[in-house]
């Protein structure tokens, strides 16, 4: 690929961080050298994030990171610029998208009155989602949570992890998210790259210009990401970010 690399956008659970373990800080005091590199160095690709996280927590690692642009949230139904704090939705979402998820949000607090290890995202606006920590339980949870909501809500895509299952408006996923992200800095997909590790990262991988996904990465992931890290979440990211660096040193030699 001839196209330089201007953004690495990089999905937070799985890649920067491990859900419910301590941060690697020393791994991410590399990830904010990287980042703090961007401001001399062009071919450093300039850090962003794509996550289906909250904005708060989304936030927090940007000020981590010392992001410089507007990360999404919410797996791309929401912008937050970091330097001057506005909130933006993103405008393929339908007129009624708040009233809907609502009514999600709803059947989950109804499922948490049987099923207490249920935790719902309750920062969210846009998305619909719970956690449940451990593993068994929340196979079941999937699966009763995917049934209601093909039922109820056939509009919505479903994304889920070991521990998490959220509802997501398919105009708003995180492919979405890339597009938006790209008109909002006026490049093109292909100069972005983007690294993420579950289902809900595969329309940002088939949308960026050079994909990657960590070595814990889904089977899905691995097969349609350009690139496997050897690394680990938070070592991929180092890793992938990296040979960024070098293909764009190779486009200037």
């Amino acid at each position: 690929m001839s196209q330089r690399i201007e953004y690495f956008i990089v999905d937070l659970d799985g890649c920067v961080t491990d859900p419910f373990s301590s941060p690697d800080w020393e791994l991410l005091s590399q990830l904010r050298a990287l980042s703090d590199r961007t401001l001399v160095d062009d071919n450093v690709p300039k850090l962003s994030i794509c996550t289906g996280r909250p904005a708060p927590y989304t936030e927090a690692v940007g000020q981590w990171l010392n992001v410089q642009v507007p990360v999404l949230f919410e797996s791309g139904a929401g912008m937050l610029d970091l330097a001057t704090q506005q909130v933006r939705w993103n405008p393929a979402l339908p007129d009624n998208a708040l009233e809907v998820s609502g009514q999600v949000k709803r059947y989950i607090k109804q499922l948490q009155q049987e099923f207490p290890d249920v935790q719902p995202e309750s920062s969210k606006q846009i998305d619909a989602g719970f956690v449940c920590a451990e593993s068994k339980p929340m196979q079941q949870l999937a699966t009763i949570f995917s049934k209601h909501v093909a039922n109820h809500f056939p509009m919505f895509e479903l994304h889920g992890t070991d521990i998490s299952i959220s509802a997501i408006w398919p105009c708003a996923n995180k492919g979405s998210g890339i597009d938006w992200f790209c008109r909002e800095m006026k490049v093109e997909p292909a100069n972005v790259a983007y690294i993420g590790d579950t289902s809900g990262d595969l329309p940002a991988i088939a949308r960026a210009g050079i994909s990657f996904t960590p070595q814990n990465g889904g089977v899905e992931n691995k097969q349609q990401a350009d690139f496997v890290t050897k690394g680990y979440s938070t070592a991929g990211v180092v890793e992938a970010w990296h040979q960024l660096i070098a293909h764009n040193q190779s486009i200037v030699a």
